[in-house]
């Protein structure tokens, strides 16, 4: 079934971001306080095994594979050295320096075993607790869900300059930036989206103010559009994965890696 427009989700999110239970997810950057979404660089994911149905086409094949949708807003705050801390607060301070994410995703979520080795390591001597995919995961091992599908990412990274500022509503840290309380960029990403009318759709925003995330809200609903247009290319990717392992930053960057070694596969073998 056809989704309704993206652009309805997100101007929903971002006006009503305390009255609509989106999850104001929480993550794992630098001392594991905190679980949960975690949005990642997309990753490439194997697709061999897709058989296309007589009557149909690959994107519908695809998107048929991902049946699930969400709009997740992910608040970090960069912690210097330690890199970002994802938690649940949503009130920037003055001199704080936060990331703001919010992802609308097609999705299916894949359960990847993990082993958990406390190793040291060579550059610096210090322990670290690292994740590999465990390929003979017994029942009762831990299990990490991985989420593979498509979609379209919003990232704001702000400096606030004084004052305290409303990091769940990205239409108000527009209005903030225009009163020079913040001072920040704005990045619009697809996942797994590529083709002409995509290109075509991505505004350029140098900066943050209340015109750039408007014009960055209404491209995200003219590229959802184009999702089941035969000219758009569907790559799924690897695009988030739920930290339920603790250990830090590093620990979730460990499982990434092996990711990246050994892609996951959109067809259960």
């Amino acid at each position: 079934m056809k989704i309704n427009l993206l652009s309805l989700l997100i101007i929903f999110a971002v006006l009503e971001s305390c009255a609509t239970k989106i999850p104001s997810t929480l993550g794992d950057a630098k001392n594991a306080e905190n679980y949960g979404y975690t949005p990642i660089d997309p990753l490439p994911v194997n697709v061999t095994g897709i058989v296309v149905p007589a009557g149909s086409t690959i994107n519908q094949t695809v998107l048929d594979l991902l049946p699930d949708e969400t709009v997740r807003l992910a608040i970090g705050e960069f912690q210097g050295d330690a890199g970002v801390s994802y938690g649940p607060a949503k009130i920037g301070v003055k001199g704080g320096r936060y990331v703001v994410i919010l992802d609308y995703i097609k999705f299916n979520t894949k359960s990847i075993p993990v082993s958990i080795k406390t190793e040291k390591m060579p550059s610096d001597s210090k322990e670290q607790r690292n994740a590999y995919v465990n390929e003979s995961a017994k029942p009762g091992d831990p299990i990490v869900p991985v989420y593979v599908g498509i979609g379209l990412r919003l990232t704001a990274n702000i400096t606030v300059l004084e004052g305290k500022v409303d990091l769940g509503n990205l239409l108000a840290l527009g209005v903030s930036a225009q009163s020079k309380k913040v001072l920040g960029t704005l990045v619009i990403q697809t996942l797994g989206i590529s083709g002409e009318s995509v290109t075509g759709s991505i505004p350029l925003p140098s900066e943050i103010n209340q015109t750039s995330v408007q014009n960055a809200i209404q491209s995200l609903g003219a590229i959802r559009a184009s999702i089941y247009s035969g000219k758009t290319t569907i790559n799924p990717r690897v695009v988030a994965v739920y930290n339920n392992l603790g250990g830090g930053e590093k620990t979730v960057n460990s499982f990434i890696s092996q990711l990246l070694m050994k892609p996951i596969s959109l067809i259960e073998k």
